[in-house]
């Protein structure tokens, strides 16, 4: 995109010079330009794309979707069955609710109709990312006294490729955490200039509703302010008073500070909302383990580093080191800082080095941002605190924001990208006139909607509607077949539903039964869906094209008919595999539920004839890598544990397949030498 020329900047700056002293102008500007992010978009009645933020919003939704006075309001994003065939839940208690009571009231009104209530879901994300704006835009213009530079600023940092990318995923901790800390932010420059305790203390409670980020605001805030008022308590003090005495003083001042109130408040407000969460889903679950033990506050815990869950993991270990965690997130602060509209790319590395122009970026912007802010008057305090804001939350929660796939968690740096563009518009025009900084909004309008605009065609271009809208077609009919309550175990899906949350929402009031937790279940399931038609198996969607519904004991009957009918089993090994027509079957009777046995993956090499059978991007390894792991395709009953996967269509050579070593730390090897299980069949 070509800068416009000189002559008509200075043209367009002119004709603005006459409408400065217009104050709606410079709103009306900023709507005109956040309509763009609901003009431009891609599909948003279907989580067809494949995108990470696709799938948990699937998540999310079905979460919304479940939440309901028969389930005391408890968050969880589906039902599995326990030992005793009774119904249990997977509950999601990690947010507040506020977020998902706001979706399920935006999308009530649909009633069965799965599709408008995704699209409504979308609205409301960006309902509150645009809002979000507006708040930026309130407070900056507050903090300036100038509309034009809160406008640019606001456009500029709302350009990132990163908030326009979220903008529309049915994510709470997203749209509405980030409006909910700019809500907060606004409230703090009300109280800074009018006083307004009061307003101040409930819009934070509100905030809380909608997410944890408030407190990465406030944190820095009341330190900042408990500092103020103790440096100015402890010069007003009388000199000639006792040291004692002048110390009570000062504690006394500090005890009545609003600052600390403020801090008091929202903490309390927060423990009780979590003390709310984590009681219910410990009713929920019959209290059968100790409170420690809930999913939620195990998932709270690992956020923080304090779980286990990151010590087996030697990936993670990488991420987590404060080199590269430093690097990282630098990187972003630089991508942030500059719109899409002038961004190469839009992919975060995950194991190849990070561009260091973005790293090098990052770090400038955030020491002009921070050592900038010594020019600024009696509002020092506001902007240090919305510029920490990112980094308070970051660094606690390091174990949580570190990875590539929590890209999202960047957005929160919106403090360093909001405090940046100000700083450097305030200095433009100290130097030029505001007639340029009125003329730079214009600018910064047409960047904003090309930035949106070249989002919606990334995103168009991710879709692959041909497969995913039949698929989802399918998912449609099986639901008609199916009835709420009826429990259903899905296997050997498709990989972009191989994260399985798609089902949680498309199914929802259906049993759900995927992944290792299903294989431990005593209660056999009702129905099975699979991604393949099985030949000799009558399916009760036969018309469907790539999920197929199956009563589940004749699909029972089958596995047992095809394991008899292949005799003899070509590898013998803890798991004997069988050939079967053009199905390869892993069986292993008295299969128990240890790791060994179900939990770690399966490797498949399969080499053709005529290496030019192979799809394009594995002709170079001169063979097929099917791997796969059980979750995903295996099935237990009556103690055996059974896996059934489809061999390609071409002539093949030689079939390389086995278990991969698990390692003392519960990674496993990925290698082929000295592997347990190991064989090699020819066909």
């Amino acid at each position: 995109m070509t800068l416009l020329p000189t002559k008509t900047l200075k043209t367009a700056a002119h004709r603005l010079d006459s409408l400065q002293n217009r104050a709606w102008l410079p709103p009306a500007l900023l709507l005109l330009a956040l309509s763009t992010v609901f003009l431009f978009g891609g599909e948003r009645g279907h989580f067809y794309q494949e995108t990470s933020h696709n799938l948990i919003s699937s998540e999310r939704l079905a979460i919304a979707n479940n939440l309901s006075r028969e389930h005391h309001f408890m968050m969880f994003i589906g039902q599995t069955l326990d030992a005793d065939g009774e119904p249990t839940y997977k509950p999601y208690n990690r947010f507040p609710i506020g977020g998902y009571a706001l979706i399920k009231l935006a999308i009530l009104p649909f009633g069965d109709n799965l599709t408008a209530k995704i699209y409504a879901a979308r609205m409301l994300m960006l309902t509150f990312f645009a809002a979000a704006a507006v708040l930026a835009y309130l407070s900056l213009r507050r903090l300036s006294f100038n509309g034009w530079i809160a406008l640019t600023a606001t456009l500029l940092a709302f350009s990132s490729p990163y908030f326009l990318y979220y903008n529309d995923a049915i994510i709470p901790d997203i749209s509405m955490d980030l409006f909910a800390v700019l809500l907060v932010f606004h409230s703090m420059a009300i109280f800074e200039q009018e006083k307004r305790f009061l307003q101040l203390l409930v819009k934070t409670c509100v905030a809380l509703l909608l997410g944890w980020h408030v407190y990465a605001l406030l944190m820095p805030f009341i330190i900042f302010g408990l500092t103020r008022e103790f440096l100015k308590t402890r010069s007003d003090a009388p000199v000639s008073a006792h040291t004692a005495h002048q110390l009570k003083h000062v504690a006394l001042s500090l005890a009545r500070s609003r600052y600390l109130a403020l801090g008091i408040v929202a903490l309390l407000f927060g423990v009780s909302s979590l003390a709310f969460y984590f009681t219910n889903e410990y009713t929920a679950l019959n209290r059968e383990i100790p409170l420690t033990e809930t999913p939620s506050f195990q998932s709270m815990i690992n956020r923080i580093g304090v779980g286990s869950y990151f010590k087996a993991s030697q990936i993670r270990a990488e991420y987590l080191s404060w080199t590269a965690f430093a690097e990282r997130q630098f990187y972003r602060i630089g991508m942030m800082t500059l719109p899409y509209a002038f961004s190469p790319s839009f992919v975060e590395q995950r194991f190849d080095a990070l561009p260091r122009i973005f790293v090098i970026l990052g770090i400038a912007v955030s020491a002009v941002s921070l050592i900038g802010l010594r020019s600024v008057g009696r509002h020092k305090i506001l902007l240090a605190s919305l510029a920490l804001s990112g980094f308070c939350w970051a660094l606690p929660m390091r174990h949580n924001v570190a990875y590539p796939w929590h890209s999202h968690e960047v957005i929160f740096y919106i403090g360093v990208t909001l405090t940046f563009f100000s700083l450097a518009l305030l200095y433009l025009r100290s130097l030029s006139s505001e007639r340029l900084v009125a003329a730079l909004s214009v600018a910064a309008l047409l960047v904003f909607a090309f930035s949106a605009l070249r989002m919606s065609q990334l995103n168009g271009s991710n879709q692959t509607p041909e497969f995913h809208e039949a698929a989802i077609s399918d998912i449609e009919l099986i639901r008609n077949m199916t009835d709420a309550g009826n429990v259903i175990r899905t296997s050997d899906m498709p990989e972009i539903f191989q994260q399985l949350t798609i089902f949680d929402y498309y199914l929802s009031g259906r049993i759900m039964m995927h992944g290792y937790e299903a294989i431990r279940r005593a209660r056999p399931p009702d129905f099975i869906i699979r991604s393949e038609y099985i030949d000799g198996l009558a399916a009760l969607t036969p018309q469907n094209r790539v999920l197929f519904l199956y009563e589940w004991g004749a699909y029972r009957k089958h596995m047992d008919e095809m394991i008899e009918q292949a005799g003899t089993p070509i590898i013998r090994s803890d798991f004997d595999v069988y050939l079967s027509g053009n199905t390869l079957m892993y069986v292993k009777d008295a299969c128990s539920n240890h790791t060994a046995d179900t939990n770690v993956p399966f490797f498949l090499a399969v080499y053709p004839r005529d290496e030019s059978s192979l799809p394009a991007d594995r002709i170079e390894h001169g063979f097929d890598n099917l791997d796969f792991h059980f979750q995903y395709r295996g099935i237990r009953f009556r103690e055996r544990c059974v896996v059934m996967t489809r061999l390609p269509d071409y002539d093949i050579a030689r079939i390389y397949t086995g278990q991969y070593i698990q390692q003392a730390d519960g990674s496993t090897q990925h290698t082929w030498e000295g592997v347990v299980r190991l064989a090699e069949a020819a066909r």
